[in-house]
């Protein structure tokens, strides 16, 4: 598997513990109702911070709008709020402003103004207290800055004002960061942006949707336990709009088939609560909350591996809808549960692992008693993950998305804008407007699914070190290829080869590259080359340089090469080579940095994602596949590797000193 292409996270100077496991654990948000974050006018990486904020102080986080109680946003203004909730399918009505009242009402129950005087039947407020208008909000939070009237100062003025049956707050990112600055939670009035109750979509007319059903009517707030047990009554049924679950996705997949079924309800009996003493003993990373999958084992065949299936299959569909966040939060689920070393027995378990949240409880059950409804000894299936294969939007999106050189933006405009329905529509109406990439991808779609065996990418790995040390003689015989990918973490079938090629000197792995391919075309192993890269080369192969966290920046910045391969022997009698077309991708890296090429080139996307995310809030430093530095104006390259005489001694010294320990690639398997 190729290394991902992800973006760091950008610091956040509201909360230092947005994104670690040392951070302290409170329950400030415990008692709160479910809580959904708001994308609008937040980068990606601000909102995985204030997420990661809401989940360590004991918020419970939702992905669903139509769950929230609370709706957090960077909105100052009620009609934009009201906006806001209704694009994302959740339909409400005003409810009384109630935000400026306080404990210091008159006789007659009217507000107070922004000064009043006092007067001898009306007592004034404390000496130093000033009553303002506290129904005024800021944007400014995103930067640090607090609003010029600081709610958080005039807190003893405001009394709580109980929400209503099916209400919606939509509060300013302040309440958040103060309450946890405070340790507890502040009251809402003060930060009330709008407050609404949830109703049914208005009926269909040339320009709406279908209705959709009534929102849900409660968030239990008794116990976590008892949230997983109600939380399947808060799922939208098939009559909601088109994936309204699917969060921040810019156009839901059209189609009957696609929406949603309501899952089946998690009942907990008394003999599953009595239970609870007999589960397995949790293995510390557990216990300690550990958060970044980088520091578990996962097994390339997990105990629960079939359940995984359909989450990793629930997390496809949010791809191909652009549900980024969606995405994430099912890849750090699915890490958990490929961690926990037992066969889970009950949603109790998965609500104890970190990143799992009711939902994926929800969904476990759903998995179990699907299962026993079939009445099989065997688990069944899930109604979510169903609609991969089921909904025929999102077969022709899968399909288009796995072309090589097609993404996800790509496969959805030429079905939506494109009208194509199918490869051949491609061939047909489109050839001419593909890239060339395209075009290949298209042309070896077939041969390029049917993978690669461990076999085949042994060959494939000692023809490329044979060619390698025949364009460098002054190498001696000495280059060494190291398979990485899906084959090192032990997978009979790789979606493609990945092979790193280094050398101790310098000098022989500067420009490589350039004469490695051609030597591999000229004996006919290349049939296309899809891309080479001369980025390491030209920086004299020195860790790329720290300018901060740059967006678009690739983690992986090594000379390599995209091509096909296909083996040039066969049956000369035949008048065309039948051997199978390959994905192959070549990586040069200096020996002095080898073991951050290796690493970075081996675990699974979540593994990748969260070590750079854990170097990074650990230390301060900024890991890639082309080395390590400090994340200051200087950025000091830091030489973890020092002393490993071997690439597989200089890959465990890494990990080591990086501070996440050694654990063999075959345990890197997050999914």
């Amino acid at each position: 598997m190729s290394e991902p292409n992800l973006s760091a996270n950008t610091a956040n100077p509201l909360n230092d513990h947005a994104d670690g496991e040392e951070a302290p654990q409170t329950t400030i948000f415990s008692n709160q109702p479910p809580i959904f974050i708001l994308p609008t006018h937040l980068p990606i990486d601000r909102l995985d911070s204030i997420e990661n904020t809401v989940v360590l102080n004991g918020g419970t986080l939702t992905y669903d709008i139509a769950e929230a109680g609370i709706v957090l946003g960077k909105v100052a203004q009620k009609k934009r709020g009201a906006l806001e909730l209704r694009s994302r399918g959740l339909w409400t009505e005003e409810l009384p402003d109630l935000t400026k009242r306080s404990t210091l009402m008159n006789d007659d129950n009217e507000p107070p103004s922004k000064r009043r005087k006092t007067s001898p039947g009306h007592p004034g407020p404390p000496a130093g207290v000033e009553v303002v208008d506290l129904g005024t909000e800021s944007e400014s939070e995103e930067d640090g800055v607090r609003s010029r009237h600081d709610p958080a100062r005039h807190l003893a003025l405001a009394t709580e004002v109980p929400e209503p049956k099916d209400s919606v707050t939509l509060l300013s990112l302040d309440w958040l960061h103060q309450s946890v600055a405070a340790g507890r939670v502040l009251p809402r009035n003060s930060f009330v942006v709008f407050r609404g109750r949830k109703i049914v979509r208005p009926a269909a007319g040339p320009n709406l949707a279908p209705p959709a059903v009534t929102l849900p009517l409660q968030q239990n707030r008794s116990g976590i336990l008892q949230r997983a047990k109600e939380d399947a009554f808060s799922q939208p049924s098939a009559a909601s709009s088109q994936h309204s679950n699917l969060r921040r996705s810019k156009e839901p997949p059209g189609g009957q088939d696609s929406q949603r079924q309501v899952p089946t309800l998690y009942r907990q009996t008394t003999s599953e609560h009595d239970e609870v003493a007999n589960l397995p003993p949790q293995p510390d990373w557990v216990r300690d909350r550990v958060a970044y999958a980088c520091m578990r084992s996962a097994p390339l065949h997990p105990p629960n591996e079939d359940f995984i299936a359909q989450l990793v299959k629930i997390r496809r569909i949010r791809e191909l809808t652009l549900d980024e966040i969606g995405v994430r939060a099912y890849s750090t689920s699915i890490a958990a549960i490929a961690a926990y070393p037992y066969v889970i027995k009950r949603p109790s378990e998965i609500l104890a692992l970190p990143g799992c949240e009711v939902k994926i409880a929800n969904l476990f059950a759903e998995y179990q008693q699907r299962g026993t409804c079939n009445h099989t000894d065997e688990d069944g299936n899930i109604s979510a993950a169903d609609a991969l294969e089921t909904d025929p939007v999102l077969q022709v999106l899968n399909q288009f998305n796995l072309i090589w050189g097609v993404g996800v933006k790509t496969a959805r405009d030429f079905y939506y804008h494109r009208g194509w329905r199918d490869l051949d529509d491609i061939v047909e109406h489109g050839w001419n407007s593909l890239s060339r990439v395209q075009q290949i991808g298209v042309k070896f779609f077939d041969e390029f699914l049917q993978g690669v065996s461990r076999r085949d990418s042994e060959i494939i790995a000692e023809t490329v070190r044979d060619h390698a040390n025949r364009v460098r003689p002054e190498a001696k015989g000495n280059i060494e290829c190291v398979l990485v990918g899906g084959y090192r973490r032990g997978k009979e079938m790789s979606g493609d080869v990945d092979v790193i090629v280094t050398h101790r000197d310098p000098t022989i792995t500067e420009s490589l590259i350039v004469d490695l391919v051609a030597s591999l075309e000229t004996e006919k192993y290349v049939t296309h080359t899809l891309s080479l890269h001369l980025t390491a080369t030209h920086r004299d192969q020195q860790t790329l340089t720290y300018r901060g966290d740059e967006p678009g920046r690739h983690f992986d910045t090594l000379d390599k090469a995209l091509v096909v391969w296909q083996d040039p022997e066969f049956d000369k009698s035949l008048k065309k080579n039948p051997n199978r077309h390959r994905r192959v991708d070549i990586i040069i890296s200096p020996w002095q940095t080898v073991g951050c090429a290796i690493l970075g080139w081996s675990g699974d996307t979540t593994f990748e994602r969260d070590l750079r995310r854990y170097v990074k809030k650990a230390h301060g430093w900024k890991f890639d596949s082309s080395g390590v530095r400090q994340r200051t104006a200087g950025g000091r390259v830091m030489d973890l590797e020092e002393g490993g005489e071997t690439w597989q001694e200089r890959e465990r010294l890494l990990m080591e000193r990086l501070g996440i320990g050694w654990r063999p690639p075959h345990e890197r398997c997050t999914r």
